[in-house]
């Protein structure tokens, strides 16, 4: 059994691996792992050395070893179109690892919606052939209200791809109309056999691309981080 961990600034998500399983860890407690029979940890992180340092010591696993991945050039039959193939955010990089996985030998394009959306394209020859990223739901949201006077919105987030009608409602449909319009340019743009979600703000964006092939998978940067294991 195997640890995977994905290490935010803020915080962490974890999955682990059995038998090439994948299967979320939703607490990520020191009591629970000590139970478990982990080999090593598969991780990816954008966060300190202190910080990871002391991560390792409070879930008690800085015996193990601890295994870093990072953006690479090429990987499993993946290659990455950056010219500095260290500098495509990890986790995009990772994305497109699962997504090769789950859905060989399929053009795919890769939408992650969280904090920022990402999109990237795979070509059915695991080719990258680059992306998009824009502001998520959240920080659209955060940069109006903070930019100006007399915009407001409530903690709920409740977008719908129709017209506001109160100040509200404008703001969070308008963020909402935002990311389905830049996932649906990206589709004109160059259609895939594949469109594979990832991301928290998923939920809110599915009901709008039935139209498309849709998938929706929640682990998909731990499918492409289980891959480097017993490299």
């Amino acid at each position: 059994m195997y640890l995977l961990l994905d290490i935010g600034n803020t915080r962490e998500k974890a999955a682990l691996v059995k038998n090439g399983k994948v299967t979320p860890l939703p607490q990520l407690a020191p009591e629970n792992l000590a139970k478990l029979p982990i080999k090593a940890v598969y991780f990816a992180s954008v966060t300190s050395q202190e910080k990871l340092l002391t991560l390792k010591q409070t879930l008690g696993l800085a015996h193990l070893p601890w295994r870093q991945v990072y953006s690479d050039a090429y990987a499993y039959g993946v290659r990455n179109v950056y010219q500095q193939p260290q500098t495509l955010g990890v986790d995009r990089w990772l994305g497109m690892l699962g997504g090769q996985s789950l859905f060989p030998g399929q053009s795919i394009l890769i939408v992650d919606a969280g904090t920022a959306v990402t999109l990237d394209w795979l070509d059915a020859n695991a080719q990258h052939s680059g992306g998009w990223i824009l502001p998520g739901l959240k920080m659209q949201q955060q940069a109006v209200v903070s930019n100006t006077a007399k915009v407001f919105n409530s903690e709920t987030f409740n977008g719908r791809l129709e017209a506001g009608v109160d100040t509200v409602t404008c703001l969070q449909n308008g963020c909402l109309a935002a990311v389905l319009g830049a996932i649906r340019l990206a589709w004109q743009e160059a259609p895939c056999s594949k469109l594979l979600l990832t991301g928290g703000d998923s939920k809110f964006i599915k009901p709008y691309l039935a139209e498309y092939p849709v998938s929706v998978e929640p682990l998909l940067i731990f499918h492409g981080l289980a891959r480097y294991i017993d490299m």
